[in-house]
């Protein structure tokens, strides 16, 4: 992936990674992926190496794909807080920024450039959180089109002991908080605890290590699950999550699945499943092609639900039974209440 660097409308920089293809397989709804990754990574999350790489599967598919270097890490700007409002947290005041600031820029910049019709949204971890404050937040003025959204490394209890170490780490930190990689590999990966990625993987570690702002850590161990239905209920794009098994960060169950799913009843779609034999960082695992086949399968089925919602794409329809297109037409009716529901 080539860096990039682009000015916001605030004067703000955000930077991170891009792929166009140049010989896409144009279909006729064509997502944007935007990556948006989780605590102590950039953008080099999503392309550690070629094997590793969104782009292994992205290119082949012919999608264009972003992968954001956060507001507060590498050149990217720092979300503006405003200090008046002390109720609103870290995740609130990131996910709010790039809803209104970043994502718009983005569009603008690359989305027609790229042939693309709608944005979709490939977060993880504290990434996840932000990006379904995003979604959350999306009313279709912002000014690019969101199609769909897709979280792993988040759900809906979290591991009792690496919750502790986390708040004891703010407790003893003044400042950005650095893990140290023998006990991150252990949580993130579960290197040497489990056989779940290539051993080679923990020579990326440090290199992919950034200081992690002390309020996303905070947000996403504290505050986050008793306020997170305030944005969940309000997705009103597809919704795809997966929760790996052996989750160092988060406890897995089939009950939290249904409970993760349930959380978005005003999405027209939404799967929850196990992704098994898979570390916390399932892009970084023998899992990831695997993972990254099925988020850009559902980006470009997020594209096409895009498209017909919107009504711009044709429609046929039998004679007498409405007018193409409109809200009146039965196909259209179906495809939101019944087909897309997987009923």
């Amino acid at each position: 992936m080539e860096k990039f660097e682009i000015p916001l409308p605030d004067g703000g920089i955000i930077s991170g990674r891009l792929n166009f293809p140049t010989t896409p397989r144009t279909p006729a709804n064509l997502p944007l992926i935007i990556c948006i990754p989780g605590g102590s990574y950039d953008a080099k999350y999503f392309d550690v190496e070629e094997d590793y790489s969104i782009t292994s599967i992205s290119s082949w598919a012919g999608i264009p794909t972003i992968a954001l270097t956060r507001p507060g890490y590498g050149s990217s700007t720092s979300a503006p807080i405003d200090d008046t409002n002390r109720d609103t947290t870290y995740g609130q005041v990131q996910g709010k920024y790039l809803n209104s600031t970043i994502l718009p820029a983005l569009w603008q910049e690359f989305g027609r450039h790229t042939g693309a019709t709608a944005v979709v949204l490939l977060s993880h971890s504290i990434g996840a959180m932000i990006s379904t404050i995003v979604a959350g937040s999306y009313t279709g003025r912002e000014g690019y089109p969101l199609a769909g959204l897709i979280t792993s490394g988040i759900g809906t209890e979290l591991a009792e002991g690496p919750q502790g170490v986390m708040l004891h780490l703010l407790e003893e930190t003044t400042g950005s908080v650095q893990f140290e990689t023998t006990p991150k590999d252990a949580i993130m990966l579960q290197v040497p605890m489990q056989n779940l990625t290539d051993q080679k993987m923990s020579r990326h570690t440090n290199r992919l290590n950034r200081p992690v702002p002390p309020g996303e850590l905070h947000d996403i161990n504290t505050s986050w699950l008793g306020y997170w239905h305030d944005y969940s209920h309000s997705v009103s794009v597809p919704v795809m999550h997966g929760l790996s098994e052996f989750d160092g960060l988060w406890n897995y169950s089939p009950k939290i699945l249904e409970e993760y799913k349930a959380a978005f009843p005003s999405s027209p779609k939404v799967t929850s499943e196990l992704i098994p034999l898979a570390p916390h960082c399932i892009e970084l695992s023998f899992q990831s092609q695997s993972w990254y086949m099925k988020c850009c399968a559902f980006a470009l089925e997020c594209a096409h639900w895009y498209s017909f919602q919107s009504g711009s794409a044709p429609l046929s329809v039998r004679p007498g039974t409405g007018k193409q297109g409109t809200e009146d037409t039965p196909i259209r009716h179906a495809m939101r209440k019944a087909d897309y529901d997987g009923s």
